[in-house]
């Protein structure tokens, strides 16, 4: 009998580290899959990436909005996520819903699975991150979920010790993320391909989200760091933030620096122009997720700031450093004294295989 899986995608993010698995699950005669698309996908101001999606080949059974252009942050239609979403899952009866993170659309999407009678497999759960208020909507996704997948052998240890998980449901998979980048560093491409122009100098990487748990001034914090490192000569490749409260602070600073020589801003890269960035630039700074698990694969010094990444398992190259600029302003110039040395990684979220381990789970797993 061929085994049904729902997938749920809300950002740019969870759907570049899910797309190799909707793949392998596309190839597989033992499986099926449906695909349901929200959140920022279907923002215009946020790539509207929903494209993304459709350009890759993959059917969509549904786009489901949750939020609306005009809409200030924090606000939402989640509702509309619950509502539409039991329905095509009562109307489709999925073995299982997949889902990765802990973003306020994936709750929706697994509390809607819930009261629809539809085992949730959850990739992520056990990560701390104390700036954030995703730890509220992963805990509570963990709560809901059947199987899950922990990224980091920390996480899976947390996982372990939670007296309301079977133990038997828990794996450590290791993130896909790093299954994608194995790949894309077996047959490089490079993003002066796409951005020709960002050749002139080296470059770093930034991206900023808001700290949602606290009071950090993360948008001065950008800016600066945006003067000191054009200063040096560096170029500056800024990705968008996400919708989270705070975020048009953010977006002010991309808009301020925008026309500037050395300053380069794309509102997504796309997983594989992402990773060309990572491995053609020289260092990386912000606060996002990605500076923890992917940057470290590609050898590269991050600088993160603040603390929306506290509690986060992180790897030797990562340097964490206070939201105030006498730490940023130390840091940076530390380490362009030192010439940005390359930094081995320990490899603390995966090897490389967990697509091959996810994929026998499902087999084994998914009974219903």
């Amino acid at each position: 009998m061929i085994k049904k899986i729902g997938f749920f995608t809300g950002a740019r993010s969870e759907y570049g580290i899910m797309k190799n698995l909707l793949r392998a699950v596309e190839a597989d005669s033992r499986f099926d899959y449906k695909l349901y698309v929200s959140g920022l996908h279907l923002l215009k101001q946020f790539g509207e990436t929903i494209h993304e999606i459709k350009k890759d080949g993959f059917s969509i059974s549904s786009a489901i909005e949750a939020f609306r252009e005009d809409m200030e942050p924090g606000e939402h239609e989640f509702t509309q996520i619950i509502t539409q979403l039991s329905k095509e899952l009562k109307k489709e009866s999925p073995d299982a819903l997949f889902v990765i993170g802990d973003r306020p659309e994936t709750y929706a999407a697994v509390l809607a699975a819930h009261f629809s009678d539809v085992d949730v497999i959850h990739l992520g759960g056990g990560t701390i991150t104390e700036g954030a208020l995703d730890n509220i909507y992963r805990y509570n996704i963990t709560n809901l979920s059947s199987l899950h997948f922990a990224t980091s052998q920390g996480n899976y240890k947390r996982l372990k010790s939670l007296p309301v998980l079977n133990n038997e449901s828990v794996f450590f998979t290791g993130s896909f993320a790093v299954d994608a980048i194995k790949s894309f560093l077996n047959n490089p491409v490079s993003i002066f391909n796409t951005l020709p122009k960002l050749k002139g100098s080296p470059f770093c990487l930034m991206t900023f989200h808001s700290a949602t748990k606290s009071a950090e001034d993360i948008h001065e914090l950008m800016d600066q760091s945006i003067k000191l490192i054009t200063e040096r000569g560096f170029n500056v490749l800024i990705t968008y933030p996400n919708n989270d409260p705070g975020y048009k602070k953010i977006m002010n600073v991309i808009d301020s620096w925008k026309n500037h020589d050395h300053v380069f801003v794309q509102d997504h890269l796309g997983a594989l122009n992402y990773y060309a960035a990572l491995n053609d630039c020289t260092f990386v700074v912000g606060n996002s997720s990605s500076g923890i698990i992917e940057a470290p694969y590609f050898n590269k010094p991050v600088i993160d700031v603040g603390t929306r990444q506290k509690g986060r398992e992180k790897d030797t190259g990562v340097i964490s450093i206070p939201c105030n600029e006498p730490a940023l302003v130390e840091t940076l110039s530390v380490q362009f004294d030192r010439g940005w040395p390359t930094v081995l990684g320990n490899q603390i979220y995966g090897t490389g295989n967990s697509l091959k381990t996810i994929m026998n789970i499902f087999n084994e797993r998914i009974t219903k």
